[in-house]
């Protein structure tokens, strides 16, 4: 079933379609660039970087579309590996929401080992990067790192150090429906789906329902906000 009401499900289907041609594309004139300039050249660190945002937005647009979350779980080793080679520290939200992903479908650790090695080889200190690093084995553990991205993330932060549960959901029903799409009007991805052109994968705030596993709240009332992964939330392996 599909999870994003703003497109159909032929459109995402089409997305999806596109973007792996795109992928195989790209692949290909890599190959040959590769062979002929090296590992080290500029323009095959920017085909990495390329080939990095196209297995994202195919992430994306799998879950938006109602890929199963067994299939779309397959697929993040393979986005881990485009992190690896094309991810170079400067793009919060995609460590952000891979993190948040990651945790949701409660991948192998030693595939998380792999975006933990990213986010320390790049010393990437955040304290809600932390938070979800800390959370995947043990209770959230404090963190002195500040916050690199004050909206619309500090009243993620805020809502998480509330002691009573119960206000922890309203607060972030309020975030949703309040703060978060607006808090990312400077990105790339802001309004996409009034584009003409089909570059639209979904509007969705993974980070939210990653707090929410960890913390253990009660998301009821969150199961039809918009933005909010919530099958992604209660997904077992």
């Amino acid at each position: 079933m599909i999870r994003d009401p703003l497109k159909d499900k032929a459109y995402f289907g089409q997305y999806i379609k596109d973007e792996n041609e795109t992928i195989e594309a790209f692949k290909e004139l890599l190959d040959i660039v590769i062979s002929q300039r090296g590992l080290d050249d500029e323009g095959v660190r920017d085909g990495f970087k390329s080939l990095n945002f196209f297995h994202f937005n195919k992430l994306n647009a799998m879950y938006s579309g109602g890929t199963d979350l067994r299939e779309i779980r397959d697929f993040i080793p393979v986005v881990i590996d485009w992190m690896e080679k094309g991810w170079t520290g400067g793009h919060y939200i995609q460590m952000l929401w891979i993190l948040s992903i990651s945790f949701m479908l409660e991948i192998d650790d030693d595939q998380f080992e792999r975006i933990v090695k990213l986010v320390r080889r790049y010393r990437m200190e955040d304290v809600l990067i932390d938070f979800l690093l800390t959370s995947r084995n043990s209770a959230p553990q404090k963190s002195d790192s500040p916050l690199l991205h004050e909206d619309p993330y500090r009243k993620l932060i805020d809502l998480i150090h509330l002691n009573d549960p119960e206000q922890q959901s309203q607060k972030l029903k309020e975030y949703l429906e309040l703060h978060w799409y607006d808090g990312h009007k400077d990105t790339g991805w802001y309004d996409s789906h009034t584009n003409p052109d089909a570059i639209y994968s979904g509007y969705w705030s993974f980070e939210s329902g990653a707090i929410v596993k960890i913390l253990g709240l009660d998301d009821s009332s969150l199961k039809n906000v918009p933005y909010y992964p919530y099958d992604m939330v209660h997904f077992k392996k």
